[in-house]
């Protein structure tokens, strides 16, 4: 079932802005007159409002961006901004809106002075005019701190379900000219004891950086008693900037050591270092260099393209999945996602594999199908691991392969996730196809006996090529699955034995 979902069209955005005392005061009289609503709050009242994406971004600018002043990195910011909010509009959607205007999303200060042309947040707006970064034809995950420290963080070090190529860690000499890298940090060993109490460790005396990340930031941490347990390092730094106040611990990239009755952090940096380096992002406009350079440091990889009418495709969220789909598709989007969810939800175990939210997106063509994807005609949908492409929705329909090709391609996601290395491609191919039960249609009549090669199923010249070698692995797969079992299956997927490595290599 779909849970509160949200459709978005063109770039208008509803903006929860909070405490209404507050933002009242600061909000333009342009933007109070679309409140929208006016909800109860524990901390006070929030307004509702309605916002343009360009209008949100300078927002965002504001509030997230004021140290900035080279027209560059202001620019650069924009991009961020603007693709991060497209990429996860509707994050508060069970509470009736896309974002709200603090730091849990982006914190959004309304944007004065728009009309004074020369200012800078205009400036950075036309500069980078509908501009927004992909990665294989895909939004990105769009990360930005505020002091890397001299070097980015990896995403998959500080949220393990969000590694991407493009966010990987990076040098950033740039940031060091910066100045206002290094900080140091005395916390009293009473304090730190209130924090640490949970672990229960008896006589707690000493805490050491037990492993570091890629980037050298602490990981996890030691702490020395009668006994020794292991902290993660960032669970401990937003314990203690709860309890003692926010950027007490400024980031992860520190020493620390004992003296006397208290522990000094050596640190560098501030925030979690994913992604774009405010700091480093303002000296290399200072030295001349554009935003495209600028975000092509931070994010290797990736392209700017520019989305019309600032939104490149209607939205459609349920629980777990985010479905990006032309208008002509949007009779089909709901049907689509409810599936999904249905097929998900009968995955059981192997959905802890599987990303928070899965983006999954269709065209208006076949042509933009294969112009996006580089695969053939043929193929029903595809995807990397982390996404799921697919042909336009109505001609699946019309095929009657539509819920098929969705239950198709969930399994394939978690497959792929799943599978060594060392397992090969008509395995996977073979499990799909057995646990699913799909029907391959009739096979040619001249249809080969043969064992068919690797390539048949890597780059199949043919539909009917295709067609022959997945025929091929799904009866090997359910012959195994006749003798071992489904357990067996998904063992040997995940950790082939020395034995399973032997049988899959010589089936081929």
């Amino acid at each position: 079932m779909l849970n509160r979902v949200l459709v978005n069209s063109a770039s208008e955005f509803r903006l929860g802005v909070v405490p209404l005392q507050d933002a009242g005061a600061d909000l333009p009289r342009s933007l109070l007159t679309h409140a929208a609503e006016v909800r109860g709050r524990r901390a006070g009242l929030r307004v509702v409002v309605s916002v343009d994406l360009e209008t949100y971004v300078a927002g965002v600018l504001a509030g997230e961006a004021a140290t900035l002043k080279s027209p560059p990195a202001l620019a650069a910011m924009a991009v961020v901004a603007r693709t991060w909010a497209l990429r996860a509009r509707g994050r508060h959607r069970i509470e009736g809106f896309d974002f709200c205007s603090l730091t849990h999303c982006q914190f959004f200060r309304p944007p004065l002075g728009m009309a004074d042309e020369s200012s800078t947040i205009p400036k950075a707006l036309r500069d980078s005019a509908g501009l927004v970064l992909k990665y294989h034809g895909e939004l990105i995950d769009a990360y930005y701190s505020a002091n890397c420290g001299g070097v980015t963080a990896s995403a998959r070090d500080v949220w393990p379900d969000r590694g991407e190529p493009y966010l990987e860690s990076v040098r950033d000499p740039y940031c060091e000219r910066d100045g206002q890298t290094s900080w140091t940090q005395t916390i009293h060993w009473t304090d730190l004891q209130n924090v640490l109490a949970k672990y229960r460790v008896a006589a707690p005396r000493d805490l050491i950086v037990d492993a570091r990340d890629r980037s050298g930031r602490a990981r996890t941490l030691r702490l020395v008693g009668e006994r020794a347990q292991r902290i993660d390092a960032n669970e401990l730094r937003y314990a203690l900037n709860r309890k003692l106040g926010w950027n007490t611990l400024k980031s992860s990239l520190y020493d620390v050591e004992r003296q006397g009755n208290a522990l000094i952090f050596t640190g560098r940096g501030l925030g979690h270092g994913v992604g774009l380096c405010q700091a480093g992002a303002e000296q290399m406009g200072k030295l001349g260099m554009g935003y495209e350079r600028i975000l092509a440091h931070y994010f290797p990889g990736t392209k700017l393209e520019k989305v019309e009418n600032g939104c490149p495709a209607r939205v459609l969220a349920s629980e777990h999945f985010e479905l990006f789909f032309p208008e002509s598709e949007e009779g089909l989007a709901a049907k689509a996602l409810e599936i999904l969810e249905g097929h998900r939800g009968r995955l059981g175990e192997h959905t802890q594999t599987l990303p928070v939210r899965i983006p999954v997106r269709t065209f208006q063509t076949t042509g933009e199908f294969i112009g996006a994807t580089g695969q053939p005609g043929w193929v029903s949908g595809t995807n990397d691991g982390q996404a799921i492409d697919l042909q336009p929705l109505s001609i699946l329909q019309r095929r009657g392969n539509l819920s098929s090709t969705l239950h198709h391609e969930l399994l394939h996601l978690v497959i792929r996730r799943l599978r060594a290395p060392t397992v090969p491609r008509w395995y996977e191919e073979g499990l799909v196809l057995y646990l699913t039960g799909e029907r391959l249609g009739n096979l040619p009549a001249d249809a080969p006996a043969d064992t068919p090669s690797e390539g048949s199923f890597t780059r199949p010249r043919s539909a009917d090529e295709m067609r022959i070698a997945y025929a091929w692995a799904r009866q090997r797969v359910t012959e195994l699955a006749r003798r071992r079992g489904d357990a067996a299956l998904w063992r040997m997927l995940r950790n082939p034995s020395e034995d399973d490595l032997r049988w899959l290599k010589n089936q081929l």
